[in-house]
């Protein structure tokens, strides 16, 4: 579909795709999208508050410093490596990577 289409055609193109999806929780999930964003349309102003997620930046501040507030815990790779081991995964490597295509 092109970018220059009508709204009409935008919308009944839409339409035709969402009746070829039988699962459930697809449509669920199109439905909850679509819902926000009207309500992000009605709300005047559809671009990302972004205000919430800043915050003053503290000047001389060391690493440890920030570490210690963050209260980071240091792991080694073969602790990494005991817990990735532990994932049972549903899929093969070749049909995630196959899924990509």
């Amino acid at each position: 579909m092109s970018e220059l289409a009508s709204s009409s055609e935008i919308k009944m193109g839409i339409i035709q795709l969402l009746t070829k999806i039988d699962d459930v929780n697809k449509l669920h999930l199109i439905y909850k999208q679509a819902v926000q964003l009207n309500e992000n349309t009605e709300t005047k102003s559809s671009s990302i508050a972004i205000e919430g997620a800043i915050t003053e930046i503290e000047e001389g501040v060391t690493l440890e410093q920030i570490l210690k507030e963050q209260n980071y815990q240091p792991f080694s790779y073969q602790e990494f490596r005991a817990l990735a081991d532990q994932i049972e995964w549903e899929h093969s490597l070749e049909e995630l990577l196959e899924a990509l295509d």
